[in-house]
């Protein structure tokens, strides 16, 4: 109810889903289920640690190149071939749910039957493999939080069995922590030298996330705004864009958006403020009592064993859930590692001793009635959620193919399917808008048929199509900077065809630059709704309009604009080099050459590479009357593309200009040299006269020379 976009944390989106209302409420059915379904934990136990094993040496193979599904000649699966796929999420996901099985796998070595003892031992090195080929030092933390708890835990049970005088095959063994120890050693000493196993992982891709202390900025700026229930589930991504954003300017991660705080408990408090963090500290509670009483029962443990301290949980799944609880402060959860928190509370429960308690709900007509209209009830709320559940997930599906779909007019049609099925995620509105765009420019760039009376309905359709799906966007969801900014494209793709869109433009990026200040791409944008603007009006001018005048001041007014947001794009990050050379084109325009040339000089040696640059400079120090500079700049345009035409030409020019003939005939027949120049007429021209001896630079001006292409 009071979150900034209910959709999103009602149902989820695919970048974000653990802590979706749905999410929770269904992991929080599974686990009442579970504990009401199994009597034992042990069998608990064997199904969780038997789909760890298969999710975890699935995705080993596939880490080592090993593919499956490859051998199954299947098009379909042809998604699974990647070093990085696997069933849990990231490849840093799995090495977290490496980390986190470790309890249960090296304590499972001791359960009864030889094919568990295979798994649990074959398991213990499985998940040791993916920590050591990942080797992070947040996956080794919470495995050594594990194994730590192992061995306090064991510590503290076999204080209380030698208070009790139990035998000697009870007693304190020291190798039963040998196990755990080696980890701590192996984890500190991974850490510390910092093995990277380069010819494995040179394939995987960067896991990128903000850091512990941008995180707590964040969150900071959330509680003082939003105290009590923060910004609603799954909307960290809003909240970084407000507070966040601004600090990762200048870096090579600027313009990044962030799904998930560094840690898990920071999301909560994001997402839900002090209620949410107050209910995980109460859940943490609880599961420590839970522990506690499980220490004073007496009887039999999950294993049917009967021994003193026997009613107390197993070693393993209190060392995996304190592993679980010290990963939530380190790195955030996705729903599979959030299954597993849930998978390990109710394995808690049925493994701690005590005795349950049954009620008869038939004694009393009123408690019966309840209870019937409450199963009605939750019945009603479970096929509600299946067919909005499937509905989503065919949505999604959809949407999917339109992302992957080359052909405009098919994408067109995925989105409408997806819209149709799901008129609530902005997503399917903003890339329905982008396409109905293409739609148009295609359709501008068919070639005219007589005979087609419809293309100006077609086009008309297309413009108010885009316009109108864009606009749905920021009404679903308002504080998605996406949303606005899209908005802004939409209007600034549509400069030139409709009127005043120019000014709507940039009032929607102006929106979008106050959902997610300090990002300088946003205003960089804004500038350019303004140079196009600019250029256009220069263009109309040129074309004999009658108000020449006009158009020119008007054109200098857009000029003024962009330069103002060029400024502040570079005022936010001063190395955007986009955003400098923009400036640069704009004090171009202004005729502003000194300025110019400054713009262009500051970006240069960081692009050294790039020969249209050097040509463009070159070009300005020639017109700024820095002839022997610009000679340089062209020089090396043509060193570092040896087919840029456009550079011989101008040089060829700038040899005449010297009386060099021999050197300008030399770059000229290298231009025709290459096919696409064979044929062309005025590079010929040239090159005959200068054969002839004669030469037409001077008098004439090597810049008002048009360029080749």
């Amino acid at each position: 109810i009071f979150s900034l976009t209910r959709f999103k944390s009602l149902f989820g989106l695919s970048t974000s889903l653990s802590d979706s209302l749905l999410a929770v409420g269904n992991l929080t059915i599974l686990y009442f289920l579970t504990v009401n379904l199994f009597g034992k934990g042990a069998k608990l136990k064997l199904i969780l640690s038997a789909s760890i094993w298969l999710a975890l040496l699935f995705g080993l193979l596939q880490m080592l190149g090993l593919y499956i599904f490859k051998y199954l000649n299947i098009s379909i699966l042809g998604f699974t071939f990647s070093r990085v796929f696997n069933t849990v999420g990231s490849l840093n996901t799995l090495g977290m749910v490496a980390a986190l099985s470790l309890p249960l796998f090296s304590r499972g070595r001791m359960d009864k039957g030889r094919l568990r003892k295979y798994m649990n031992i074959s398991g213990t090195a499985i998940a040791f493999a993916v920590l050591f080929i990942l080797n992070w030092w947040v996956l080794w933390a919470a495995a050594v939080a594990g194994m730590v708890a192992i061995i306090i835990f064991d510590s503290l049970r076999t204080a209380e069995l030698k208070s009790l005088n139990v035998s000697k095959l009870q007693s304190f063994r020291i190798s039963k922590f040998l196990f755990p120890m080696t980890v701590i050693v192996l984890a500190v000493f991974l850490t510390i030298v910092g093995l990277n196993l380069s010819v494995i992982k040179k394939n995987f891709p960067v896991e990128v996330g903000p850091s512990f202390s941008l995180s707590g900025n964040v969150t900071k700026s959330v509680l003082s705004e939003s105290p009590i229930l923060g910004y609603g589930p799954e909307n960290f991504s809003l909240a970084f864009d407000q507070f966040g954003a601004g600090k990762l300017a200048g870096s090579s991660l600027s313009g990044l958006k962030f799904f998930d705080a560094t840690a898990q408990v920071i999301n909560f408090a994001v997402h839900g403020g002090a209620v949410m963090v107050l209910g995980f500290l109460f859940l943490l509670w609880m599961i420590l009592l839970t522990i506690k009483k499980g220490l004073a029962a007496g009887g039999k443990d999950y294993t049917g064993t009967a021994t003193a301290f026997s009613g107390a949980p197993p070693t393993a799944v209190v060392a995996a859930l304190v592993a679980v609880t010290v990963a939530m402060f380190i790195y955030p959860a996705n729903l599979t590692l959030s299954f597993f928190f849930y998978a390990l509370l109710a394995l808690l429960v049925l493994s701690s001793g005590g005795e349950k308690k049954l009620y008869d709900i038939e004694e009393k007509a009123v408690v019966s009635l309840v209870s019937s209209l409450g199963f009605v009830g939750t019945l009603i709320l479970v096929l509600v959620e299946l067919y909005f559940g499937a509905t989503l997930y065919v949505a999604d599906i959809k949407y999917a193919k339109a992302l992957g779909e080359k052909d405009v007019s098919k994408q067109v049609d995925f989105l409408a399917q997806a819209i149709n099925l799901n008129g609530n995620d902005d997503r399917y509105y903003r890339s329905a808008s982008q396409a109905a765009l293409n739609l148009l420019a295609k359709e501008l760039n068919a070639k005219v048929d007589k005979n087609d009376t419809q293309q100006g309905a077609r086009i008309q359709n297309y413009m108010s199509s885009a316009i109108n799906l864009a606009k749905r966007a920021t009404e679903i969801a308002p504080r998605e900077t996406n949303n606005w900014a899209n908005l802004g494209s939409v209007y600034q793709g549509l400069i030139g065809l409709v009127g005043g869109v120019d000014e709507l433009s940039g009032t929607a990026y102006a929106k979008a630059a106050e959902l997610r200040p300090g990002d300088a791409n946003i205003y960089n944008a804004i500038g350019n709704v303004f140079l196009g603007k600019a250029d256009l009006l220069f263009r109309l001018a040129a074309s004999g309009s009658a108000n020449a005048q006009q158009l020119r001041s008007e054109a200098g007014s857009a000029l003024q604009k962009a330069e103002e947001n060029y400024k502040k794009a570079t005022e936010i990050s001063n190395n955007f080099g986009l955003a400098i050379y923009n400036l640069g084109v704009v004090y171009d325009r202004q005729g502003k050459l000194n300025e110019a040339i400054k713009q262009l000089e500051k970006i240069v040696p960081f692009n050294s590479n790039q020969p249209n640059l050097a040509f463009e400079l070159g070009l300005l120090y020639y017109r700024n009357n820095q002839k022997n500079k610009a000679f340089d700049q062209l020089q090396r345009a043509i060193l570092l593309s040896p087919n840029f035409s456009n550079a011989r030409w101008y040089l060829a020019l700038l040899f005449e200009e010297r009386k060099d003939l021999p050197s300008a005939i030399e770059q000229l027949e290298k231009i025709m040299d290459l096919p696409e120049n064979k044929d062309n007429q005025v590079v010929s021209g040239k090159l005959n006269e200068l054969k002839s001896g004669r030469t037409t630079i001077p008098p004439q001006k090597v810049l008002d020379q048009k360029p080749l292409q």
